[in-house]
């Protein structure tokens, strides 16, 4: 009933085709960053550390010594705990005993802040504010550490002759 034009059913084919070969490209390509980028976070475990403690925050995450802000290389990440604790206020501790104690299973109040540091290899300086959450506290000495750590070591690779 309906001939089909044979040259644009080759058209579309060699288009269909095309698009498979770019594509089996761009998945060998995205293949090979992966396993040098594994085989390079397994020589440096303590970026795979300081990606961990940066997910769900707003710290820099890092690839290959690399952020977002700046190269690791040459920088350095301080952690200021100006005083972060929880503690009752006054107002929770009222009303606690005005309820008869009912109102202090609320608990306590957040106090204080935490702030990041973070001087990046090509000059640039940012500063984080850190909730004064002990998880948070947590991670955030912890990215610290891995910051200074990976710093260390690819200033000491740096220094090394080849």
């Amino acid at each position: 009933m309906f001939k089909r034009d044979p040259e644009k059913t080759a058209q579309r084919q060699a288009r269909r085709d095309e698009k498979r070969r770019e594509r089996g490209e761009w998945v060998a390509k995205q293949r090979v960053e992966k396993e040098a980028l594994s085989a390079w976070r397994a020589v440096h475990p303590a970026e795979k550390t300081l990606n961990a403690a940066c997910m769900l925050r707003s710290w820099p995450s890092s690839k290959f010594g690399e952020t977002s802000l700046g190269p690791v290389l040459g920088g350095h990440a301080e952690f200021v705990d100006a005083g972060a604790h929880k503690a009752w206020t006054a107002t929770r501790l009222v009303v606690g005993v005005a309820t008869g104690g009912a109102s202090l299973v609320a608990g306590r109040k957040n106090k204080g802040a935490g702030v990041i540091n973070v001087a990046f290899g090509n000059g640039a300086a940012q500063t984080y504010n850190v909730a004064p959450e002990n998880s948070t506290l947590r991670m955030a000495n912890q990215y610290v550490t891995a910051f200074n750590a990976l710093a260390a070591q690819l200033a000491n690779e740096c220094s090394q002759p080849s």
